[in-house]
């Protein structure tokens, strides 16, 4: 009662203050109230959502559980058996606890835990409706969690989303896509090829070669020699020709052979690497050949080659040019590949040792003995 007669009071007293002061109470009045009801609102939604944070996070050891029976064990599961099991340990299946489950996937196929029934999994729990939402979600760190989840699990369903987003405003959304849609499509994939229009950097070459990798296991790495040929970006060429030699590509010997005329010293270079790589040893002699009228960069790669073929027929040329080089570098390399040329090397490496003197001597002191500086 005698809070009942404080607010009559309280407001009869207000009745009496001007009008624009009257309403400066008021409204004071119910902002306080409304601020106070959204910080207990906030509170009781992040007491929520840590308990269910907490709850999901304890889960995990019995999700792991869960999915190793049904991944590599001879148990057999159905998918409403799986989609209850998950549900009695997530409590529900919502966002979150999907994210749980597909991140525990992620983390398996990551460690190349081979099974054939990742698949029940993701129908049981409905991994690709979720993953659908995910590219729909306004949110752009979502949409590259799905682009990149999609990619792990190799989830080819969402061509059309990707294709969406291949041409977003947003550069990294852009991106993600592009490479996403070479991992994932099974038609044309390297269709955006010909929209690389700058530069490749470590990172791009890192998520390209890693897309490449699945296309190898589905036998669609054909398409590298047309690129190679068809681009005029001279950055994604040379990358492609370095994936020909990690791939072992063949068939593609002709073509790596016209880049030796390449206008660029950096595909030329390459090239000779890549043949180096895919051990066309017939091509040795016209290597030597060219050496002296390359670039640094492409004489480096020449001696690498002639080194790698190992073929025994190059070790006079290569102590040839070790006494004329001036480049402390290449002299360096020189050395190397004369000294892991075969036993017949390792004789004129130690002839060597013993007719010059000077810095030539220290370098290969050095190349002998790394602990040695010789600069």
């Amino acid at each position: 009662m005698n809070f009942i007669e404080w607010f009559l009071s309280f407001i009869y007293k207000i009745k009496t203050f001007p009008l624009i002061i009257q309403i400066t109470i008021v409204l004071t009045l119910v902002f306080t109230v409304a601020t106070l009801a959204l910080m207990i609102t906030i509170y009781t939604i992040r007491r929520r959502h840590t308990r269910l944070q907490k709850t999901l996070k304890n889960s995990v050891p019995e999700i792991i559980k869960l999915f190793d029976d049904i991944l590599f064990t001879d148990k057999d599961y159905n998918e409403q058996e799986i989609f209850s099991k998950y549900e009695e340990i997530v409590y529900e299946v919502n966002r979150e606890s999907m994210d749980i489950g597909i991140g525990i996937l992620v983390d398996y196929k990551n460690d190349n835990r081979e099974s054939e029934k990742y698949p029940l999994i993701i129908n049981a729990i409905g991994i690709v409706d979720h993953l659908e939402r995910k590219f729909d979600s306004r949110s752009n760190s979502e949409k590259i969690d799905a682009f990149q989840e999609a990619f792990v699990l190799d989830l080819n369903k969402f061509d059309s989303k990707v294709l969406r987003y291949a041409y977003s405003k947003n550069k990294l959304i852009r991106s993600e896509a592009r490479n996403s849609h070479l991992a994932l499509s099974s038609n044309d994939p390297y269709r955006f090829f010909d929209e690389f229009d700058t530069s490749l950097s470590k990172w791009d070459e890192i998520e390209l070669m890693q897309y490449l990798e699945l296309q190898k296991v589905r036998g669609n790495l054909e398409g590298l020699g047309k690129w190679i040929n068809y681009s005029k970006n001279d950055s994604l060429v040379v990358f492609l020709i370095k994936m020909v030699g990690f791939f072992q590509q063949k068939g593609i010997n002709d073509i790596l052979k016209e880049k030796l005329e390449d206008d660029s010293g950096l595909v030329r270079a390459q090239a000779i690497l890549t043949l180096g790589e895919l051990n066309v040893t017939e091509i040795e002699q016209e290597l030597i050949e060219r050496y002296y009228t390359e670039p640094e960069n492409c004489q480096v790669a020449i001696v690498k080659t002639v080194r790698r073929f190992n073929s025994g027929k190059s070790l006079n040329f290569l102590e040839e040019i070790f006494k004329e080089t001036n480049n402390t570098d290449s002299k360096k390399i020189i050395a190397e590949a004369i000294l892991n040329y075969s036993y017949e090397g390792k004789i004129a490496f130690q002839n060597l040792k013993e007719s010059l003197k000077g810095f030539d001597l220290t370098i290969l002191k050095h190349v002998e003995t790394p602990l040695i500086k010789y600069k």
